[in-house]
């Protein structure tokens, strides 16, 4: 699943949640549409498992509870 978190017009910020046999694949990219060479690019990846991607989603509920 990917989602648009962050955009202008010349900036875009995405992530991009997977599940795989191992875990959940987190992916933030960004795409500079102004850039010589536009492209998106992984800022950040790692592979997370159902108990520490449900960790970050309580604390970004935490989060905007405030």
């Amino acid at each position: 699943m990917r989602s648009v978190i962050q955009a202008n017009p010349s900036y875009e910020l995405s992530v991009d949640i997977t599940n795989t046999t191992h875990g959940h694949t987190l992916k933030f990219i960004s795409f500079v549409s102004t850039a010589r060479h536009p492209e998106h690019q992984v800022q950040y990846q790692t592979l997370l498992s159902t108990a520490e991607l449900s960790a970050l989603r309580d604390a970004i509920n935490q989060s905007l509870q405030v």
